[in-house]
């Protein structure tokens, strides 16, 4: 005689592994504007407008609405969670010499930032963080404001150089890498680009929607960049704001895009205001990583069929093992019958012997 136990195990709690995906949008940002190249409601509106998750900023100075005065740690904080939140995380350069620090702002933890000397320019450096992503690749992100003017391209062309350097010797082999901020190309022929195309993507190259890739105030040279690692630029996805598609990454200037209402609190003039000379530039990505739910198990309930074949109801993709005894008062009786997966409801028994015996089915 076959007999199952239907109330052998209380409801337990059984991990399952699934697999999803997060997309994060990576922003180039020198929005300053006034007088004195500080984060002023124009440059900030694009920031809550566009959402992104991570900003290599410039030129990171900010005077409190408050009281909290002018480049204070609690100022930025007033500056982070009014335009982003206050779970964001930033780094800024903090050298007195630096008069326009370059700085990173992350929606996750930063595990490790600093500053790099740029030996060719004083008032800021090539500022870098650690991004712990969802899933186990790290993120590394560094925001750099290259010499400006027309006449400078062979010392934009020696950072280019000094900062790969700086990056071969402090990142690891093969990371997730992103330069991105101010480079201040006249054109993408520079040197200063094609070396730093050693290591990075340039492509595909960011636009607005009539397919301008220019992104200096007067929308005539290429300055801002996002650049991936290759091992990166593969998890490129197109960036989606309202309900338009810019398959290359966008080039946000405020006065062109539309409608504006996709990106409120964004107003028609922020991008033409006094002392603003770069857009926004953004590329998205997208990774996947896995992750653990616990998920409560019932009690199996057992119903005991024809030619030797138990049947049980369970969740997917769990095994379940399959215990038997001839007598049902001692514990030390039950022993290992086999396992099936609860994809498989019925199991079969080809060792069963004359007489009584007693089976439950158990997680784990």
């Amino acid at each position: 005689m076959l007999l199952g136990l239907g109330g052998a195990l209380a409801a337990a709690q059984a991990p399952v592994v699934v697999t999803t995906n997060v997309t994060f949008r990576v922003m180039a940002a020198n929005l300053s504007s006034g007088n004195n190249q500080r984060y002023e409601t124009a440059g900030l509106d694009i920031l809550r407008g566009l959402k992104p998750d991570i900003v290599a900023i410039q030129e990171f100075n900010y005077a409190s609405t408050g009281s909290a005065g002018i480049n204070t740690e609690a100022a930025f904080r007033e500056m982070i969670d009014g335009a982003f939140g206050t779970n964001f995380a930033y780094f800024r350069e903090s050298s007195n010499s630096f008069t326009i620090p370059n700085g990173i702002i992350s929606r996750w933890p930063l595990r490790a930032s600093g500053s790099w000397d740029d030996v060719l320019i004083p008032d800021r450096g090539f500022c870098w963080a650690q991004i712990d992503l969802p899933g186990t690749n790290h993120l590394y992100v560094v925001s750099v404001h290259l010499k400006a003017s027309s006449g400078s391209a062979s010392t934009r062309a020696a950072e280019a150089t000094n900062l790969l350097t700086l990056i071969a010797a402090n990142f690891p082999a093969n990371a997730w890498i992103v330069v991105a901020g101010d480079c201040n190309l006249s054109s993408r022929s520079e040197a200063a680009l094609t070396t730093l195309k050693t290591i990075l993507s340039d492509a595909p190259i960011p636009a607005d929607a009539s397919g301008d890739q220019d992104t200096n105030s007067g929308r005539s040279s290429p300055y801002d960049c996002v650049l991936p690692s290759f091992t990166l630029a593969t998890n490129f996805v197109p960036v989606v704001v309202g309900t338009q598609t810019f398959n290359n990454g966008l080039v946000f200037d405020s006065r062109v895009f539309t409608p504006l209402s996709a990106v409120s609190p964004v107003q028609a003039g922020d991008s033409g205001v006094s002392g603003m000379q770069h857009m926004a530039v953004m590329k998205d990505f997208r990774v996947s990583y896995t992750v653990t739910n616990y998920v409560l198990v019932p009690a199996p309930r057992i119903v005991v069929g024809t030619n030797k074949v138990l049947r049980w109801s369970g969740l997917s993709n769990l095994t379940y093992s399959v215990l038997g005894s001839t007598n049902l008062g001692s514990a030390a009786g039950w022993g290992a019958v086999g396992s099936a997966s609860s994809t498989t409801t019925n199991y079969a028994f080809t060792n069963t012997v004359g007489g009584r015996r007693f089976f439950r089915v158990a997680y784990p």
